[in-house]
């Protein structure tokens, strides 16, 4: 008799209190909410990152407009569509924008890219309560090391030789019996930080352009020259195959070959 009486007891307590755990969704209209709710990306990475919008509903007869507000600096990213809404068609239940980040040199961090819905028309989130998948976080993940841009400021003394060949280990500066040297100074309009503008010393021979501007790509330690391969000293252009630089030691050196004459290196080392 005992036995039969504790069921009815487990029975009555779970009639009476385990209801109150239970979850019933009153949302005749259905409710819209994010399929996701984090996301990252390098901003190097040519994969878009999808955000979809669900309709969660028993139909949807003429076609649900979403609209959405979206926080985060908009120079690291483009969206689209970028109108701030998108259309669920009619029978369907989701629709979708993407994002794809820009790749922009500069050693700005990560940004966290904010979506969130603000449609008023249906309730939000799971269930419409408002407070589960109601946005999206993307994090775009900065893919530039840092520099500091002002140590690289300065006057360069110019080494370069035939590093093979019958014109090594000669340099230019000797078959024309000339000297270079550089100064260098912040290029002009940068607001990356990554670049200088050289020039060359006063006094000197010329061995590249003046006003030539170099780009520091920080997270290889490889250089380049924004007005593509620069010619060394009036002869030739230097088509070189690496190009790198040294922060510790204050220089850049590039080797390849020069034209047919040999294999050819220069080195700017910050004076």
């Amino acid at each position: 008799m005992k036995k039969y009486l504790v069921l009815l007891l487990i029975a009555f307590v779970c009639f009476t209190s385990c209801e109150e755990d239970l979850i019933v969704y009153d949302t005749p209209n259905g409710f819209l909410q994010v399929a996701a709710e984090t996301a990252s990306v390098t901003e190097n990475d040519p994969s878009d990152v999808v955000t979809t919008f669900l309709y969660g509903g028993s139909s949807n007869v003429s076609g649900i407009t979403v609209n959405y507000t979206v926080t985060g600096d908009t120079s690291r990213f483009n969206l689209t569509p970028s109108t701030g809404s998108v259309e669920i068609p009619a029978g369907e239940f989701s629709a979708s924008i993407v994002l794809t980040a820009i790749d922009n040199f500069a050693s700005d961090g990560n940004e966290d890219v904010v979506i969130t819905i603000s449609d008023g028309s249906l309730p939000v989130g799971i269930g419409g309560e408002g407070n589960f998948s109601v946005s999206k976080t993307i994090t775009i993940i900065d893919d530039d090391c840092p520099i500091t841009i002002n140590d690289w400021v300065g006057t360069y003394s110019v080494a370069e030789q035939f590093t093979a060949g019958v014109n090594s280990p000669l340099g230019l500066a000797d078959f024309f019996g000339e000297s270079y040297q550089l100064d260098a100074i912040l290029a002009p309009g940068d607001t990356t930080g990554i670049k200088i503008a050289f020039s060359n010393s006063l006094g000197f021979n010329t061995y590249i352009a003046d006003g030539t501007v170099m780009t520091f790509f920080t997270c290889s330690s490889t250089v380049g020259f924004d007005a593509g391969f620069p010619e060394v000293a009036l002869f030739r252009v230097f088509e070189f195959e690496t190009a790198t630089y040294d922060e510790a030691g204050l220089s850049i050196s590039a080797e390849g070959p020069l034209a047919t004459f040999g294999p050819y290196i220069f080195t700017f080392t910050r004076m």
